[in-house]
């Protein structure tokens, strides 16, 4: 749901962003913020329709977390709260209950919290539910309870003697019952960030709870089977976080025009959309396992330390004051490393932590040796083949020698014309615009894939995991940090605009390009900088998705197309200088593209 995430992030970003130190100190302020969320009826997103709720989908509901936990910690973990407790009263037989609550927890108009984290720690159980007449005496602490004077009621679970647990509605205040039982609550704990979410102790003594306030009892282990369910669940607000980190990085990057901080933005950029697009493939995984989930997660956790540490950097002696933006995230970084916590993730995120490190120290001159300059780049004339829908590419005279003493033309063409690079914002939101490219990502080692014996009789072939395969075995495994150039022979065609599109009776386009499963393949296994192709597309143009392109430019690599005498590189040993025009927020740019050949 675009649209939902639209309004939320402009709320956000008009109402929040200036605010996020108060909201994080203040409990006024984020019950404020909270309730102007419920305005927007986005408390109860995974909820269906008919109870109230948006029914969005989980990569929705993850894109929301992520989006809330850029813009405020404590904000996207009080919220989280809330829609945790929306979805296990959904998840509840209890109809009744239900209809009391559900219809009006998306606006806000009913705020519930949880109470049920003690359940992961082992030894005696903290609080007990002994069956009574009619319901359950509940006794004991519940150590963490978030929300106190923001959440009118919470879920509160209790263990049973046979290792079961009630989980069940209650109020969230000093309250006592005619029989005696009454609930108290301690002053909010003094953390270390976040603390206007008012965290709290509740103790529980002779609590009556009436089988119409139980939403559910769950099996014994419940917590740690439903643990390891959700270990990704959470990372929506560890990334979330990290990309605060990230705009204070790129906003020092602008106003202090250092380039060592550009290319760091880069670099936590890339690997912050890897991270981002491998946890997004997992959650779509019926099969995967646990040791992945949580070297995801500890990925992400580590991440966003590091990510929130360099905005510390970035920012120098400022980031000193408490208020400052840059020290913010990184507190609410060290709380999202704890939040929801297991031994097993404690253990995958020490492993993380204390991995070892190889650095390679970076010799101080480069020499690139070649016998040959060649030219990659198609002339840019005005009857070049154009994709169709793009710009009209066009020459004015503005300027003649006998007229004005020089000679000047005006020139217009699509950023996607001719032979040129695509930037990461062309297909991701939060991607860089082909300003931001480093220097030195513009040179850079090219390999040379030749498919042309396959796409003779298959317009539409894609090149193959097996292709690449058979091209190492001759040519060795292809180096890292290289750009895979595919030639398919299709830039003979280039002088005819009906051949070099090949458009059938229906409109569609067939030329080679790239698989998505190779470009894939090619990024995890082969670490490439890029792809480059002889085509007006690295993406079949069957490919809607244009897969290729998203992969490659999610981590801000290279990608290249309409490239020219391909025929006349070796398979390896090319190095590409690539020149671009460094348009503000550009999508991409025409490129000339020269291969050194050695």
């Amino acid at each position: 749901m675009p649209h939902l995430l639209d309004i939320t992030e402009s709320y956000l970003r008009t109402s929040v962003a200036a605010i996020a130190h108060n909201i994080d100190t203040n409990p006024d302020t984020l019950f404020h913020a909270l309730k102007s969320l419920g305005e927007l009826g986005v408390l109860a997103l995974r909820i269906p329709t008919e109870w109230g709720g948006k029914g969005v989908s989980e990569d929705t509901f993850q894109s929301f977390q992520e989006l809330v936990a850029k813009y405020s910690g404590a904000l996207a973990f009080l919220q989280t709260q809330h829609q945790s407790a929306a979805a296990m009263l959904f998840d509840s037989k209890n109809t009744s209950l239900k209809q009391e609550y559900l219809p009006r927890m998306s606006s806000g108009e009913v705020l519930v919290g949880v109470g049920f984290s003690q359940l992961r720690r082992s030894g005696d159980p903290l609080i007990s539910a002994t069956p009574v007449d009619g319901g359950y005496l509940l006794e004991g602490q519940v150590p963490w309870v978030t929300g106190w004077r923001i959440f009118q009621y919470f879920i509160v679970a209790a263990s049973l003697s046979d290792g079961r647990a009630v989980f069940g509605m209650l109020p969230f205040g000093e309250t006592k019952q005619s029989l005696g039982g009454h609930i108290n609550f301690s002053e909010p704990m003094q953390l270390a960030a976040m603390t206007s979410t008012n965290t709290v102790t509740a103790t529980i003594k002779d609590w009556f709870l009436p089988d119409d306030r139980i939403l559910s009892i769950k099996p014994q282990n419940w917590i740690h089977e439903n643990d390891r369910k959700n270990v990704l669940r959470a990372t929506g607000l560890v990334l979330g976080c990290a990309s605060a980190g990230l705009d204070i990085i790129e906003s020092a990057a602008i106003n202090k025009s250092l380039t060592f901080i550009n290319k760091a933005f880069v670099s936590l950029n890339n690997e912050l959309a890897q991270c981002r697009t491998a946890i997004r493939e997992a959650q779509q995984k019926t099969n995967i396992e646990l040791s992945e989930k949580l070297h995801l997660r500890s990925w992400a956790i580590e991440l966003a330390v590091r990510i929130a540490h360099a905005a510390i950097t970035v920012s120098s002696g400022a980031a000193n004051y408490s208020n400052h933006a840059a020290q913010r995230v990184y507190r609410e970084a060290l709380v999202f490393t704890v939040s929801g916590q297991t031994t097993a993730l404690m253990e995958a995120t020490l492993e993380r932590l204390t991995r070892s490190q190889t650095v390679t120290r970076k010799s101080e001159h480069k020499t690139i040796t070649y016998s040959q300059v060649i030219h990659l780049s198609h002339v840019i004339d005005t009857d070049i083949p154009q994709w169709p829908g793009d710009p009209p590419l066009e020459f004015e005279i503005v300027a003649e020698l006998e007229k004005h003493g020089y000679y000047l033309r005006r020139f217009s063409i699509g950023e996607h014309s001719a032979t040129h690079i695509n930037a990461p914002n062309s297909f991701h939101a939060t991607g860089v615009g082909i300003d931001r490219y480093p220097a030195e990502s513009l040179i850079v080692p090219a390999v040379v894939i030749d498919i042309r014996d396959k796409v003779a009789d298959n317009f539409d072939y894609t090149l193959t995991i097996n292709d690449v395969k058979i091209w190492e075995e001759t040519h060795g495994k292809i180096p890292a940090n290289s750009i895979v150039l595919l030639y398919t022979g299709w830039q003979e065609k280039w002088v005819d605009k009906n051949a070099f599109f090949n458009q059938d009776n229906e409109g569609n386009l067939h030329f080679p390009a790239f698989a998505s499963e190779t470009t894939q393949f090619l990024i995890a296994e082969r670490q490439i900088a890029g792809v480059g192709i002889d085509t007006h597309g690295v993406d079949c143009a069957q490919d809607p998705t244009f897969a290729t392109n998203r992969l490659v430019l999610a981590q801000s690599g290279i990608v290249l197309e309409n490239l020219t005498n391909l025929e006349r590189l070796p398979p390896i040993g090319t190095i590409l200088v690539i020149g671009l025009l460094r348009l503000k927020d550009g999508s991409g740019s025409p490129a000339a593209v020269i291969a050194l050949v050695p």
